[in-house]
């Protein structure tokens, strides 16, 4: 099992965002956590260039890095693509809650 896990929709979204916004070569994607209290998290994702405080990833074929600290936020994690009434974008879904995510 991967630290990070990505659904096949949040693949297929950071692929299709990276091609459409013309992201360097260099640049990976960036995950991480906003936090504004014990119980609410936030994901925070966006392409930008590695560190070297950063930690590397690799999830089929999708660069990514993150800040080493934050780490323990994603475990039993997965980061999804929601599209539904007109909104979309991506968020943490607890790993146990996919199968019975409608």
């Amino acid at each position: 099992m991967q630290l990070i896990e990505l659904t096949e929709a949040a693949k297929a979204a950071i692929k299709q965002y990276r091609s459409q916004l013309i992201v360097p070569e260099n640049y990976s994607l960036r995950i991480g956590i906003k936090q504004k209290n014990a119980t609410d998290k936030g994901l925070v994702i966006g392409f930008d260039e590695p560190t070297d405080k950063d930690q590397h990833a690799e999830v089929d074929g999708i660069q990514m890095i993150y800040h080493p600290g934050q780490v323990f936020f994603f475990a039993g994690m997965v980061i999804d693509f929601i599209e539904k009434n007109e909104k979309k974008g991506f968020q943490l879904v607890e790993r146990s809650q996919l199968n019975t995510k409608s």
